[in-house]
């Protein structure tokens, strides 16, 4: 038997539910973190009716609302670390590396 929970419940089999809808997002308006959940907030832009000679007009729609656990968070930030390692493998992102700031002598 595993001694982390989670890890004895992702041994169970994992049943599709096809009638949950799926949810466009182009942007992420809200993320806050408060020690216990991660909340998440998705929104899609919508352009007015474009008329001659202006600017685009529209707004930013709340789509959807998410939040986390911590430990289903922590297991969705190690995810996107491997699909960013492979964007960054078939050369479609390259992250730049943070570099060490220099101690301060006191």
């Amino acid at each position: 038997m595993a001694t982390d929970p989670r890890d004895f419940v992702k041994s169970f089999p994992l049943v599709p539910h096809h009638d949950i809808p799926e949810t466009f997002a182009d942007g992420i308006s809200l993320t806050f973190f408060n020690g216990n959940t991660l909340r998440l907030e998705f929104t899609a832009a919508r352009i007015d009716e474009l008329k001659a000679q202006s600017q685009p007009t529209g707004g930013r729609h709340l789509v959807c609302r998410l939040v986390l656990t911590a430990p289903c968070a922590i297991d969705l930030i190690n995810q996107m670390r491997r699909i960013t390692a492979q964007l960054e493998q078939a050369g479609l992102v390259k992250t730049e590396k943070a570099q060490a700031e220099p101690a301060m002598a006191n």
